[in-house]
């Protein structure tokens, strides 16, 4: 998935330009958080655009997409993407610092974000910045989310597990509940290395599940194929 380009069904992602290319985390968080009800959806963190055009596909032409994104050369690659899109007038690109960010609530807010912390180092500048978490830590994230997420919203987000965890912890201190928690692992008996997270502000039990992307013999799951079909040119079993 590094090349310049990666081709869906109904829509291609352009990423020459982008520090962070489309990746399987983004792409089983788009397919696996549920949107119905979702009026208005933010995009916290956009990168290539792609969560915002998974969840444009998805849903009815009435809901709204917003995609926040600091990084000028990822607003501008997010934008070519959505122009080529069928939903270029429901996505909104927004360059903004989203801890400053202002806007009507959202019913959901979504995000693959930044989860390397300071220490760590990554061979390309740009792909460091971006996935560092920087200024945008967990606390931070939490809270900018609390303040855009209307009353009965909802926050979706994928991290290692280590970092979802530690996510969890935090986001109960800071009186969130956990409503959904879904373990990925990327083959069949190896260690979940993924996390997939619904929150909100509503009490909650919390419903426990697992998803493994590939079979022992790297065949696609019948479960993941389930949930990515529309969206992947060539799955099969």
């Amino acid at each position: 998935m590094g090349g310049h380009s990666f081709t869906f069904k109904q829509f291609q992602i352009e990423q020459d330009r982008c520090a962070m290319k489309v990746g399987t985390d983004s792409i089983v968080l788009g397919s696996w958080v549920s949107v119905m009800g979702a009026k208005r959806i933010l995009d916290i963190g956009t990168g290539t655009g792609i969560l915002a055009l998974m969840l444009a596909q998805r849903t009815a032409q009435s809901v709204q997409i917003d995609a926040v994104e600091l990084d000028t050369d990822a607003v501008k690659q997010a934008e070519e993407n959505i122009n080529g899109s069928p939903w270029r007038e429901r996505i909104r690109i927004i360059r903004h610092d989203i801890r400053t960010f202002q806007a009507p609530y959202y019913d959901l807010i979504i995000s693959n974000p930044p989860y390397f912390v300071h220490g760590q180092t990554l061979p390309d500048a740009a792909r460091q910045r971006a996935r560092h978490t920087g200024e945008l830590d967990q606390t931070a994230l939490l809270h900018s989310a609390e303040r855009l997420l209307a009353p009965l919203g909802k926050l979706a987000l994928v991290l290692p597990v280590e970092q979802g965890e530690q996510l969890i912890t935090l986001a109960g201190e800071q009186g969130w509940h956990l409503q959904r928690r879904c373990l990925v692992e990327t083959k069949r008996g190896k260690t979940p290395n993924l996390v997939l997270l619904l929150l909100s502000r509503k009490a909650t039990e919390t419903v426990e599940e697992q998803l493994c992307l590939r079979e022992t013999d790297n065949r696609y799951s019948s479960e993941f194929i389930a949930l990515a079909d529309e969206f992947y040119l060539r799955m099969s079993a």
